[in-house]
């Protein structure tokens, strides 16, 4: 079954991630229709992709009766509000992550999926990597574990996707209006979740927790199973890029890191111990399609060490997450990520600011 859908949002991650995906997958979806706040944005980039139907509004997009689906990937504040409205519209919803900024966003959008008949799926595409399920996999017989190094320390997108792509952005015609109201939405949440006194590097931290953090705090709770019985300590530094936390799994302990610099370089994965075993994976940067990733396994004995490698493995996250949304919708397989599952995700970060703030407050 092919689905008709619908993209809100036309920025980065739309032309550089969703729309070439789409455009791949044209055996399970049309792209029948886009918005983007900005008439610029909207012409050149439906220009390029020869989509015909181009709405100025979200709401008149989510009125379209003959689409099936969207994809929310507009500024994140607005993801609760416009997953609601499409849920509401009857369509099936697909939400770049995070799903939302707050728990009370996050909550009355949970509470719409769940008096819907519709799937509504968040975007945490690292979960979806099939190093990733290779590890999930090999982690049903590998024995209890020992500890765990989640590390996300890269360089941000634009060093990278500047030398193959090219993004069109707003010819400066984006209403005022809408730019103050869609900024004095995230404040407000921003202070909801920060607390309105809340200092810029806990601001930024928070930022950092749900953009880049999201992905493998996320993937973290996925591949262990649980998510930590406690946060035994956080830091925030460099303004609010650089993030440590310590989690108490119980039997072991997690050690998270994260930095935002301008070292061209992309350090994120994850890697898991046992007594004498030890699994480990690395996640190279989204902006360059298909690039290798590879799951090693490592036994040792009193007299051996054996290492395996599984991959390399080329297939895009995006597609495969994209690929088990249109299952999901079509065939009714399961939804690994329906905002239920951001819930712990919110949780998580709330708790982590919190010993952070309690850290800076010395």
């Amino acid at each position: 079954m092919r689905l008709k859908v619908g993209l809100v949002g036309l920025g980065e991650v739309a032309q550089l991630m969703h729309i070439p995906t789409l455009h791949k997958l044209q055996d399970r979806f049309e792209l029948a229709a886009v918005h983007d706040v900005s008439p610029s944005v909207l012409a050149q980039v439906a220009d390029h992709w020869k989509i015909e139907k181009r709405y100025g509004t979200a709401a008149a997009l989510f009125a379209d009766p003959e689409i099936d689906a969207v994809l929310i990937l507009s500024p994140d504040q607005h993801h609760g509000e416009q997953a609601r409205a499409a849920i509401a519209a009857g369509k099936h919803v697909f939400i770049e992550k995070p799903a939302c900024l707050t728990a009370a966003d996050l909550e009355t959008l949970v509470a719409a999926e769940a008096a819907s008949n519709r799937v509504v799926m968040v975007g945490y595409m690292r979960r979806f990597a099939p190093a990733f399920v290779a590890a999930k996999q090999e982690l049903e017989n590998f024995g209890p574990i020992s500890y765990v190094r989640v590390r996300d320390v890269i360089c941000e997108g634009p060093w990278f996707f500047n030398q193959t792509d090219t993004v069109v952005t707003p010819n400066g015609d984006i209403p005022a209006a809408l730019i103050d109201e869609s900024r004095a939405l995230r404040k407000a949440m921003m202070d909801a979740m920060c607390g309105a006194d809340a200092p810029a590097i806990v601001r930024r931290g928070y930022e950092v927790m749900t953009g880049l953090c999201s992905h493998s705090l996320s993937a973290m709770r996925d591949l262990l199973g649980s998510s930590p019985k406690r946060v035994i300590g956080a830091q925030l530094s460099q303004n609010g890029e650089q993030l440590t936390a310590m989690f108490d799994y119980g039997s072991f302990t997690a050690i998270y890191e994260c930095l935002i610099d301008d070292i061209a370089r992309f350090d994120a994965g994850i890697e898991v111990f046992s007594k004498n075993k030890r699994l480990h994976f690395r996640y190279n940067t989204p902006y360059l399609r298909n690039l290798p990733m590879t799951l090693e396994v490592q036994e040792s004995t009193a007299d051996s060490n054996l290492v395996r490698t599984l991959g390399p493995f080329h297939t895009d996250a995006f597609q495969i997450e994209l690929e088990a949304f249109h299952s999901s919708i079509t065939k009714g397989a399961p939804n690994r990520t329906p905002p239920s599952d951001s819930k712990e995700d919110i949780e998580l970060f709330s708790k982590i600011l919190a010993v952070a703030k309690s850290t800076l407050a010395g």
